[in-house]
């Protein structure tokens, strides 16, 4: 069953969400052998419309202002960097080609939500997210929502907490009114050269695969 929630319109709370980009920056080792292996999660820039879905990585402002802008919806995955499941969740649905038929269609991406220490100190983009996720009411992770923003305003269409097979998130784009282009993955086709197919993709239901979960790292689109 897809949650079905009311629109809220944005307000100056301390929250820049239509007004510029905030800045992201992970720091990089030195180069390894391992950066050369294909990413599992294209980054925004590596999209192709109908064919490859481009991720957005915890820049929500820039998020909310492209989605203000063009009108398309935001298809947002929710997680924590020590989740298991959220692991999994990239790592064995994600991943699946048959949601790379909606790419274009949406702007999709993956928000962490921050885990905050004694000494630590929450970024701007940090406090951007959990704001992000306290009006979406996220309670658990993973969690993934479709919303749309016209108008400055946020308007959630529909949201599904936990870990699903890629059937139940295509019925979560389609109920939200997106359709798959002609570009659509044949069964048991891989997501990415070089990679197998994941595990719960069509309707199978994801199983205990942390151990074959990649690194958070690779997972961001980042080499580590």
């Amino acid at each position: 069953m897809i949650a079905k929630t009311t629109s809220l319109t944005l307000r100056k709370s301390g929250f820049a969400l239509l007004c510029g980009s905030v800045a992201f920056a992970v720091p990089r080792g030195p180069a390894r052998a391992e950066e050369a292996k294909p990413l599992i999660l294209p980054k925004s820039s590596e999209a192709i419309p109908g064919k490859r879905i481009g991720w957005n990585f915890d820049n929500v402002s820039e998020l909310l202002t492209k989605a203000n802008a063009d009108e398309k919806p935001i298809f947002a995955v929710m997680i924590t960097k020590r989740c298991g499941w959220c692991r999994i969740f990239l790592a064995h649905v994600l991943r699946c080609d048959g949601l790379n038929a909606f790419a274009g269609q949406a702007h999709f991406a993956i928000l962490y939500a921050p885990e905050s220490t004694p000494d630590s100190k929450e970024s701007e983009a940090e406090r951007d997210n959990k704001q992000f996720m306290n009006l979406l009411k996220v309670g658990g992770y993973p969690t993934t929502a479709i919303v749309s923003v016209k108008n400055k305003t946020f308007s959630p269409v529909g949201k599904l907490a936990g870990v699903f097979p890629e059937a139940v998130l295509i019925e979560l784009l389609t109920e939200a009114g997106l359709k798959a282009g002609a570009g659509a993955a044949q069964p048991g086709q891989a997501a990415a050269a070089g990679l197998p197919v994941p595990a719960a993709c069509g309707g199978n239901s994801p199983t205990d695969m942390l151990a074959a979960s990649a690194p958070v790292e690779l997972q961001r689109g980042i080499a580590p």
